[in-house]
């Protein structure tokens, strides 16, 4: 079976919505399941139904990750959408388009990668999901360390970095599964810039 990317999409005649180039608007850590059969796939129709023309980086919250295989498949990877809607079964296959690449920020290229885009001005949203022990705070972490080893170390520098650059807020969506888990990202950020 060959590896799904824009040139084997395009052979296999595949007719569904596809965009193949756009502004990357979001920086997502994490590159999990929920996030790309959920998040992912809410921006992917909101490109083809509203014309919002973004693209989704990834970021692994972690070492181990998923970047090098995201990344073969161009960001392209199927939806199984499975279940009821208006009352009638659903069983449908979709190519989500949304995710332009993803970024190891344990590796140089892609701290450096992760850096860029915190200053970009196309930059809109930064989603999380880094599970509910990812909102922590770890006063191992220092602002120097490339990367700080915390989800919220490393949302410290990106955020850090954009306001160095004076450029304009974002919208943060922290989706992880803990009681006021924005709340709780913001304690940790704060710790880090005292």
């Amino acid at each position: 079976m060959e590896i799904l990317n824009y040139e084997v999409l395009e052979k296999s005649g595949y007719d569904g919505y596809i965009l193949k180039d756009a502004p990357e608007k979001v920086m997502q850590f994490g590159e999990g399941n929920f996030l790309r059969a959920f998040v992912d796939y809410w921006f992917d129709v909101s490109n083809e139904k509203a014309d919002w023309n973004g693209k989704c980086v990834l970021v692994q919250p972690i070492k181990p990750g998923l970047a090098e295989m995201i990344n073969k498949q161009e960001g392209l990877y199927t939806l199984y959408l499975r279940g009821r809607e208006n009352g009638e079964k659903v069983d449908r296959k979709r190519v989500i388009s949304s995710v332009s690449r993803c970024l190891n920020p344990y590796e140089e290229e892609g701290f450096k990668a992760m850096m860029e885009l915190a200053v970009s001005d196309d930059l809109e949203y930064i989603v999380s999901n880094t599970t509910e022990a990812g909102i922590v705070y770890d006063p191992s972490c220092k602002f120097e360390d490339k990367p700080a080893n915390s989800f919220p170390g490393k949302l410290t520098q990106v955020l850090y970095e954009r306001f160095k650059a004076g450029k304009s807020g974002l919208v943060i969506l922290s989706c992880e599964l803990i009681d006021n888990n924005g709340k709780e990202l913001q304690k940790c950020v704060n710790q880090y810039r005292r």
